[in-house]
This record gives C-alpha cells, structure tokens and sequence, in this order.
C-alpha cells in the first residue's frame, strides 16, 4: 500500500480529476471509430451524434433519454468497458481506497463534496468513452444493413432474427476492434500492482485492436455470399473503408 496508494492517487488526478485527459480521452476514442472507418459525413451524421448523446449515462443537458437502448448496448457488451478507467478502479480496490480517511468523522465531512466530484467525472471519464463505442456501433450495423440488402442476402427469416444478428454482428466488431476492458488478460491487469507503469491495458489493447482491425478490413473484403445462385461479396467497400482509416489513422493521427 506504501507504493500503491500513491500510485492510485496520482493516477486518478491524471485521469478523472484532469480536463486535459478529459480532452485527449475523448480525441483517443474518436480516432478508434475513424480507424475502423467510422467518419464524419459518412457513417457519422447529426442524428447518429444525437443519438449517442441521448443515451449516455452521466449527468448533463439531454442525456439518459434512451436508457433501454443503453441497456441493450450493455448486454452486448459494447459500453461501459472504459480501458483507463478499469485499471484506475480495480487499483483503487486493491488498496481499499479512501477507507482510512472516511474513517475519520471530520475528513468524511469535509470529503463527501469531494467525493461527488469524483463520481461526476468518472461517469464523464466512461460518457466520453462510450460516446464514440455509440457511433461505431450506429455506424457499422447501418453499413452492415446497407450492404446485405444491396446484394438480397437475409440473416435470418424474421425481422427480429435479422435485427438481432445484425446487433451481434456489429457489437462484435466494436468490441473487438476498440479497447475494452473485459478483453484484457488477467496477467496484463495484473500488472496494475507493479510500483512502474501506468494504465497497462491500454497499450495491450492498442496492439490486439489494431491487429484486429486490419484482420476484419481483410475478412470482409474476401467473404463471399450467394444469392440466387450468384457470388456476391457485399462487405469489400466496408473493408476498403476500414483499411483506409486504419491507415489515416496510424500514419496522420499521431
């Protein structure tokens, strides 16, 4: 705790207590959805943005209005898997954070406006995230839909199957090709409680995404699909797209 309890506070002031990390949070998460294609004018429009805005869970002017759709979102696994701030709050748990001092009936006082400040932005340090984990997904289920009724293939015999496949197919990607928590391996998270380096996961991500975004830009520019007796191959625009944004995104971003 010697070591750790410091780590923890120092890492919270530069994460949910810091508007410049604030900032570079959410220019991080928006350049995962042009990697992947996602861009403005294209995939991501003033209704999209609206949208995303309207669900997230945190509080300020127009938001949790579509608290189901959220929901669904979460059980897909797709929002509130922020990298960061998974291992800022699994290490302030590993060192019990801010027991001793609650304990102490004067510091509690004084601490409990504190305390509400640091629940804010951490709802907004997860907002910022899921804002754009939001778009991506609006974006690659509507181009999804787009491109397997262009060539008549259906996913399933009812709406409701098609519906769902087309959430899976979608949630899938975001999950796979932008950092999220539940992805990372025990033994990177684990390296939280080494007295060097911050935020572990983050960068282990970085790898597995990008290495993910390439395979699926690559997967969908080969899939083939028949219809009708013909052999189509619907997701090769996607897939070009992705490889695009990959490339901008890697080359111009940094």
């Amino acid at each position: 705790n010697l070591i750790l309890f410091p780590k923890a506070t120092a890492q919270m002031a530069k994460t949910i207590l810091s508007p410049i990390t604030h900032a570079r949070n959410f220019l991080s998460a928006g350049a995962f959805a042009v990697a992947n294609g996602i861009l403005p004018g294209i995939n991501i429009t003033p209704a999209t943005v609206a949208k995303s805005w309207r669900s997230l869970q945190v509080g300020a002017p127009g938001t949790r209005k579509f608290n189901e759709f959220y929901r669904e979102l979460a059980e897909l696994g797709v929002v509130n898997t922020n990298v960061r701030l998974g291992d800022l709050s699994a290490l302030l748990k590993d060192v019990d954070f801010g027991s001793v001092v609650s304990a102490d009936r004067g510091l509690r006082g004084l601490l409990k406006p504190l305390s509400k400040l640091k629940n804010w932005t951490q709802d907004a340090y997860t907002a910022e995230d899921d804002f754009w984990k939001i778009i991506t997904f609006i974006g690659e289920r509507a181009r999804l839909e787009k491109a397997y009724l262009k060539v008549g293939y259906k996913l399933g015999k009812t709406k409701e199957a098609v519906r769902k496949a087309l959430n899976e197919e979608a949630a899938d990607i975001v999950r796979n090709n932008v950092p999220n928590y539940d992805y990372v391996s025990q033994m990177v998270k684990s390296l939280r409680k080494a007295p060097v380096g911050n935020f572990v996961s983050f960068p282990a991500e970085i790898l597995r995404t990008s290495v993910n975004i390439v395979d699926r830009a690559l997967t969908e520019i080969n899939k083939t699909v028949i219809v009708g007796g013909k052999e189509f191959k619907p997701l090769a625009a996607i897939g070009y797209q992705r490889l695009a944004g990959m490339a901008f995104t890697t080359a111009a971003v940094p």
